[in-house]
């Protein structure tokens, strides 16, 4: 594996964004590997990594040195890979829950209406998302396509389509949250 450079390095801290080009060359393949070792998914393990470089460049005037890089790559990504597993957890513990409510009976008219009002915010804070961030949020999330397909499929970028889910995501994660706290 390469080695960055102290010139690099001063150009990735002064925010050059072909330094931090250079270092995610170095760094991407060793990263995604080792992500892909906590979730054995190509897909998560990428959008791990994605967000774990997203960290290094917003972060990056807190790291003192080309040889503090690799560190901090491999303890991000292991944060935001356990992050991302619970979330996960929690989602397919939601729709269990969701499942056995369903099946209850019909006539608990209180949790059917919670449901279908989280249910309709949902839908319009996914409505409320720019266009192109909704097309990927919604492609991605809801009809499964992965970062490729949905680059195909728009014609643009797979970076940009990391982007616009990265975006999005977290938009629509903030405002759920907001609301969740007001049921």
């Amino acid at each position: 594996m390469k080695e960055v450079s102290e010139t690099v390095f001063a150009d990735f801290r002064a925010g050059y964004s072909k330094a931090f080009r250079i270092i995610f060359e170095i760094y991407h393949q060793v990263i995604l590997q080792y992500v892909y070792g906590f979730c054995h998914h190509r897909e998560e393990a990428e959008e791990v990594a994605q967000d774990t470089f997203t960290q290094l460049f917003i972060y990056r005037d807190k790291i003192h040195g080309a040889e503090s890089i690799l560190p901090f790559l491999y303890a991000v990504s292991k944060r935001i890979a356990v992050s991302h597993f619970r979330r996960k957890v929690i989602r397919e513990e939601a729709l269990v829950h969701i499942g056995t409510l369903s099946k209850r009976n019909p006539y608990d008219t209180q949790e059917a209406v919670l449901i279908k009002e989280l249910h309709d915010s949902l839908h319009k804070i996914i409505e409320e998302l720019p266009q192109q961030q909704r097309k990927v949020f919604v492609l991605h999330k809801m009809e499964d396509l992965s970062c490729q397909e949905i680059a195909d499929e728009l014609a643009i970028s797979k970076n940009t389509v990391k982007n616009h889910l990265a975006v999005a995501t977290k938009t629509v994660r903030i405002k759920l949250q907001r609301l969740i706290c007001f049921f």
